[in-house]
């Protein structure tokens, strides 16, 4: 259940590219290992392992066009190399959290967007925004 806290950099920080990247790895292997169990055919098995294959590359970088429309990750140093070259900073994914973010920032979002789903995360909350605007109202 934690496995997503095994993607992380050199530094700590999370590497939210890549996680995704990976479990859409995963689940394109997946297809592919049942696909190999339902076919027969070497011919209709190889075909249908590359429609698989071009089918989550491409569903993966759609996601990736997403997340970099809002900044949430940014293009890696490796997509001017050489497609075949495996990147350690990006871990083959192509794309990076972006410098614009910190992994505390995305917690943090985390804590705000999910705090209606945990009652002390949300009494805490509540207390401190309740503590800053009478700060700011007694100004």
């Amino acid at each position: 259940m934690d496995d997503w806290k095994k993607f992380t950099d050199a530094n700590g920080n999370f590497q939210l590219a890549n996680y995704i990247y990976k479990n859409l790895n995963d689940l394109m292997k997946h297809s592919l290992d049942m696909g190999t169990l339902l076919s027969n055919d070497s011919h209709k098995l190889r075909a249908y392992k590359e429609q698989t294959k071009k089918l989550f590359k491409s569903r993966w970088y759609e996601i990736a066009q997403c997340l970099e429309a809002f900044d949430i990750v940014e293009k890696c140093d490796c997509q001017t190399a050489s497609r075949e070259s495996y990147c350690e900073i990006c871990k083959g994914s192509r794309y990076k959290l972006s410098s614009y973010l910190t992994s505390d920032e995305v917690r943090e979002v985390g804590v705000f967007v999910n705090a209606a789903q945990n009652a002390e995360i949300a009494e805490k909350l509540e207390k401190g925004l309740l503590k800053v605007l009478n700060e700011l109202s007694e100004v």
